[in-house]
């Protein structure tokens, strides 16, 4: 007998649109097809984790950001991972390749640049020689790369990888993990919901691209939240709003343990 995990997605309907509005659908989840996913969940500022330095704004950015996200991860992530590995649902792990390094057996077996590079070899000269550099060091710091958090960071140790976990840091990479298992539906959690999840290496923009179901818990995640954005929590609800209406549905995190203990209860009888 298949197992499944029963799921209500939420999504926004733009059709007509002068009556958009949300709306939600059964979705019926066969449990060896799908995995949970967890994007970029750093340890920095986190207890334990690289130091939160407030030279730089990487990671989750701001300080309320960071222990929001850390929060998220204790609360919502780790019981998510705990139920699916008891439910034999495969987790899996999108990161930064300064993280996925420190894990060699789940690096390509042939170097490749990394996806997200600006500029790659080939492409046009830069219009404004330098201007990108300064632009992204005015954004995060400089020289963040080499003396932010970024550059010790690791995963936190709440939601850390069991050894047989697959650990991607490209699109390609992670597809082939997951074809070789027969994995057709991925159900993300981590951040941040208006930047990586939507459209890092792995994320949820890249294999909707390559057919892939992609569900996000909405409860699950938070956006880059500048302090003025946080009490009404814009970026989140914008990274949200995003994929409902473009890319698919999302679930909470206590409707998914819930699937996942009944789907395990299936296999206990």
């Amino acid at each position: 007998m298949t197992r499944t995990l029963n799921l209500t997605g939420r999504y926004y309907r733009t059709i007509p649109p002068s009556e958009a509005r949300y709306a939600t659908e059964p979705l019926e989840l066969a449990l060896d097809e799908t995995a949970l996913v967890s994007l970029h969940c750093w340890d920095i500022g986190c207890p334990g984790g690289a130091a939160y330095d407030d030279a730089y704004c990487v990671g989750m950015g701001y300080p309320g950001t960071n222990a929001e996200a850390f929060r998220i991860m204790s609360e919502m992530i780790r019981p998510a991972m705990d139920a699916a590995r008891a439910s034999g649902l495969a987790v899996c792990h999108v990161q930064d390749t300064r993280i996925a390094q420190r894990y060699p057996e789940w690096l390509e077996e042939e170097p490749a640049a990394a996806e997200s590079a600006i500029p790659v070899a080939g492409a046009p000269r830069e219009a404004i020689p330098g201007h990108r550099a300064a632009m992204l060091e005015r954004a995060h710091g400089v020289e963040y790369s080499e003396r932010s958090g970024l550059a010790q960071m690791d995963f936190p140790t709440v939601v850390a990888p069991e050894p047989d976990e697959p650990i991607a840091h490209q699109t390609v990479q992670f597809d082939r993990m997951l074809r070789e298992r027969g994995v057709v539906n991925l159900i993300y959690a981590g951040f941040a919901t208006d930047m990586c999840i939507l459209n890092a290496p792995g994320g949820m923009g890249p294999m909707l691209g390559l057919g892939y179901r992609v569900i996000l818990i909405r409860d699950a995640t938070i956006g880059v939240e500048p302090p003025d954005f946080m009490p009404e929590r814009i970026a989140t609800r914008w990274g949200i709003r995003f994929h409902e209406t473009h890319w698919g549905d999302t679930i909470t995190t206590a409707e998914f343990i819930a699937s996942c203990r009944a789907a395990q209860e299936e296999t206990d009888e």
